[in-house]
């Protein structure tokens, strides 16, 4: 295939060579670099919802709730399941279509390269109007996950479980 025209075979090379390199480009994550500082935000749109911890931008990055874990929608147990669709139902009311604003600890990204974010929903005047996981914790619809004491809102996040546990809300209603 190769060497019979060496003008036509450099063409090849340096044209697969670019395609790799768009296509390599496309895979790498977007400008959010790896760690960041805690003042670090960015806004976004948030594209759709793919469960009640985890959706999309309009930039195809995938973004996981900091913090919270929700049951997940395939699972065995159906109250699980119930509650898993409540969650995922609940932030789609919330942040489906909206523009979000994305602030982080100090890594950004999880193993399987999700954003990492506190997630607050943006008002039209552009301020910030509900903070997504205090919502979903206080509702009783997500539980605490690898959120260690010294993180930002680790305060926050404990009393508002406590309450929703107290008042027997969502996964907490058993």
């Amino acid at each position: 295939m190769f060497l019979r025209n060496s003008k036509y075979d450099l063409f090849l090379i340096i044209l697969l060579l670019l395609i790799f390199i768009l296509a390599l480009r496309q895979c790498t994550f977007g400008q959010i670099p790896l760690n960041v500082s805690h003042s670090y935000q960015t806004t976004a749109r948030v594209a759709r919802v793919i469960d009640g911890d985890t959706f999309v931008l309009s930039d195809s990055q995938r973004v996981r709730l900091l913090g919270v874990d929700t049951p997940e929608i395939n699972a065995a147990d159906s109250l699980k399941s119930y509650f898993a669709n409540r969650a995922k139902f609940y932030l789609d009311s919330l942040i489906s279509k909206h523009v979000v604003k994305l602030t982080f600890e100090n890594k950004t990204r999880d193993f399987f390269g999700r954003l990492l974010a506190h997630v607050w929903l943006i008002d039209k005047t552009g301020k910030d109007s509900l903070f997504i996981q205090a919502e979903l914790l206080k509702r009783g619809y997500a539980r605490i996950r690898y959120y260690p004491k010294g993180s930002r809102y680790y305060g926050i996040f404990y009393n508002l479980r406590r309450t929703a546990m107290k008042n027997n809300l969502g996964i907490w209603s058993r």
